[in-house]
């Protein structure tokens, strides 16, 4: 259900030197209206605040854990088994993989395959 902008709530904001240009700049480098860019902006920020962090956090916390599961296959190559160290890869690259997939837009590196 859409609300007009006449019919939509209104609230004057006091903006600090400079930051209208800033939200301007954005805006329109993501073809949106000043007015959408805050609107997205707020919801995203409240939507953080309900899922406790922000994507960047995530992501942050999601590409440590691969890095310590890439450690853990250097370690395991040192293993005489091949076996071993082939399904600790897969493991690694599954786990990876579902990361990224929680995470929309966020690109971890995953070790090497082959």
């Amino acid at each position: 259900m859409s609300t007009s902008s006449r019919d939509a709530d209104k609230f004057v904001v006091r903006l600090p030197d400079g930051m209208r240009d800033q939200i301007n700049d954005v805006a329109h480098a993501n073809g949106r209206s000043m007015n959408k860019e805050i609107i997205k902006r707020l919801e995203r920020t409240l939507q953080e605040d309900v899922t406790g962090g922000s994507n960047a956090e995530q992501v942050e916390r999601l590409s440590k854990r691969c890095k310590e599961l890439e450690a853990r296959v250097e370690e395991l190559q040192n293993e005489p088994s091949v076996g071993l160290l082939k399904r600790a890869l897969e493991q690694v690259t599954r786990r990876c993989e579902e990361l990224e997939a929680r995470a929309p837009g966020a690109q971890l590196k995953i070790a090497a395959r082959g």
